[in-house]
Parts: structure tokens; sequence; C-alpha cells
């Protein structure tokens, strides 16, 4: 029997595969760490995109509809900072701003994309938007506005 044992200990390829087996990681552990390793990298290669510096500058406002072209909508704007309001496009814009925000009338005649531009004190400050009523191309006013919004983009 003590034959067997010192063959056991002193047999080199049996001491490899018990210390490989134990210095390998499992395949869990292993996952992890390829998990662990892209999430880092994700995160870095998000960082080289920088944000644009705070101040005054203008932003492009549009209505998102599920309805596709429309031809007016009422919007409200809600922020400090909103300097004035322009028109884009073929849309035309009546504005009226107060201290908190602003209210916008949009008007396309011919019916299409309805946007303008909002110039801020500060672009990183952007408004909060309400979507209060929409009219389609035949001037027949939408039932809802659920489904609408206003995007802005600089």
């Amino acid at each position: 029997m003590s034959t067997v044992t010192a063959r056991m200990k002193l047999h080199p390829l049996s001491m490899n595969r018990h210390l490989a087996g134990r210095a390998r990681p499992s395949r869990a552990r292993t996952a992890w760490v390829h998990v662990l390793a892209l999430s880092i990298l994700a995160t870095f290669a998000a960082c080289g995109e920088e944000p644009p510096p705070p101040g005054p500058g203008t932003v492009t406002a549009t209505l998102v509809s599920p309805n596709g072209d429309e031809g007016a909508a009422v919007v409200a704007l809600f922020g400090a900072g909103i300097q004035s309001i322009s028109p884009l496009g073929a849309t035309e814009v009546f504005s009226l701003l107060n201290g908190d925000g602003a209210r916008v009338v949009l008007l396309n005649e011919s019916g299409g994309l309805l946007e303008f531009e909002i110039a801020l004190a500060d672009t990183l400050q952007k408004p909060d938007v309400i979507v209060v009523e929409v009219a389609a191309p035949d001037d027949h006013l939408r039932v809802a506005t659920d489904g609408y919004s206003v995007e802005l983009a600089r």
C-alpha cells in the first residue's frame, strides 16, 4: 500500500491534474469576468462622447405624431430660460412667453411636419413640454393627445 501512495505523490501527471483543476476558474466565474470586462469597455467607450457645454443656444422641437402629418398643434413649455420661439420649415409659430415657460401654437397650412426652434439661456436645461391640442390637416381636432410628444434635439 505504501508503494502505491508513494507513486501517486511522485507521479508528475497526477500532481499537474490536481493543481490544474484547482487553479482554473469555473465556467461561471469566467463568464462573469467576461461580462464585467465588456461592461467596463462599454463604459469607457461611452465616456468618449462629451456632453455639450452649458450655456445659451437653440434646440429644435418637433411634434411626434402617431397619425403622421398634422395641420396644427398647441403645446405648453415649462421651465425658466426660454428666450424666444421661432418657426422652422413650413411651420408658422405664434407664441406667448412668460417667466415660467411659453404657450405655442403651431400651424402648417398644407399639413405636414410641425417643428420650431427654442432659444434657451442654457441648452442643458431643456423645458418640459405638454401637447395640449392637435388638429389634423383637414382642420378637425384630434379626439385625444395620447401618443403625441415633442422631441427636443440640439
